[in-house]
């Protein structure tokens, strides 16, 4: 039964995750770049997915584990007495001060093993690359890099597993020494005592059991609650462009493509935010570098309802089997059956015939009559 609340649970937290992050990275046009936009895919369809639904099912499992002990902890106590109670309670003693003294050391680990692992992963898109379009040497390298990625990120987690079990199991050893003694301890122990014991000693056996589970749980904890905590972080930490206000936009230049006169970026920007613009189509123009993809992003950040095409984006679901030039075509057409005020595309004629590029300009020049068209283009 418990297992339904946690499926649950996991999905409905794993989907508020997701439209957190994706609202808060979406919220800054500093984040966007494909690279981002390929972290964020990995880490939220990879680690997200897997570290919320561990932790839905681990917390059940805590406390479970410490309602078990603490109920079979009270049997011993009525049963054999404060002394093996005492005895048995160290076990828990020692794994909480293990834990505490290898705090640091744990989140360490789990930080590794989320970067790592996220690494590894990402590394899957470039090997994919080089083994179907590269050289045999470069598919042999891919290969080889992404093994030692998840080499590394493997290594982590074997260190991370004994770690966990040295902090499971010492306790339960020197426990068990502890209760030899104090059964060899004169007048400590009556033989009473001894034969409850030994008639309870299926459920001895049990408690030690439950009790290295806690020891794993205890070690466990810190490393779900710093996973999780990383989770929340992980949309701050993304690569953040340059600060778009303060850029240079010196280098680039824009006309009006119909009427040929020239505007400076900084006054077509005013115009654009304060709606004194609302119809024509503009080209930007500018060597590789000068920061025309950033200034759309400038203006996109200034108002909000713009939209922005870049060869990578991709804002309906389309066939695989659809060349570039479709693919395009079907996407601006998709966008322009409910216009925005703003359309902006950035290098939309990359890799484009003559034949693709008349039908788009067609249809932008259609678009730019009621709304207003913004364009960084390849130089023909």
């Amino acid at each position: 039964m418990s297992s339904i609340y946690v499926t649950k649970a996991a999905n409905a937290i794993w989907l508020k995750y997701t439209k957190s992050v994706l609202r808060e990275a979406s919220s800054d046009m500093r984040y966007a770049s494909d690279k981002n936009k390929k972290s964020l895919a990995q880490w939220i369809s990879g680690e997200a997915s897997s570290t919320i639904t561990h932790a839905c099912g681990f917390y059940v499992g805590l406390i479970s584990t410490c309602l078990n002990v603490i109920m079979t902890l009270a049997v011993f106590y009525f049963t054999t007495g404060l002394e093996i109670t005492i005895a048995i309670s160290i076990s828990l003693l020692i794994s909480a001060a293990l834990v505490s003294i290898l705090k640091n050391r744990i989140k360490h680990t789990a930080g590794n093993m989320q970067r790592k692992r996220l690494d590894a992963l990402l590394s899957i898109e470039l090997t994919w690359d080089s083994a179907t379009l590269g050289s045999r040497k470069m598919k042999a390298d891919s290969f080889e890099s992404l093994e030692k990625k998840a080499r590394s990120y493997f290594g982590e987690v074997n260190r991370y597993v004994l770690l966990e079990q040295f902090i499971a199991c010492l306790p339960i050893a020197l426990a068990t020494i502890i209760v030899a003694a104090t059964i060899q301890t004169p007048n400590i122990i009556t033989a009473a005592n001894i034969g409850a014991l030994v008639a309870m000693l299926p459920r001895s056996l049990q408690v030690f059991g439950n009790i290295h589970s806690l020891s794993i749980y205890f070690s466990q904890l810190l490393l779900v609650r710093t996973k999780m905590r990383n989770l929340y972080r992980f949309a701050s930490e993304l690569e953040k462009h340059e600060n778009l206000s303060s850029m240079n936009l010196s280098n680039i230049k824009i006309e009006e493509c119909n009427s040929s006169q020239s505007i400076t970026p900084s006054e077509l920007l005013d115009q654009l935010k304060n709606g004194s613009t609302t119809v024509g189509r503009y080209l930007l123009s500018g060597n590789n570098g000068s920061g025309k993809s950033s200034y759309l992003k400038r203006i996109k950040a200034a108002v909000h309802d713009a939209l922005l095409m870049t060869p990578e984006a991709q804002f309906v679901k389309l066939e695989n089997n659809l060349s570039t030039g479709e693919r395009r075509l079907l996407q601006i057409e998709k966008v322009l059956s409910a216009p925005p005020p703003i359309v902006m595309l950035d290098e939309w004629d990359a890799n484009l015939d003559l034949d693709n590029i008349s039908r788009f300009n067609a249809i932008l020049d259609s678009a730019a009559k009621n709304i207003v068209v913004i364009e960084a283009r390849h130089r023909r």
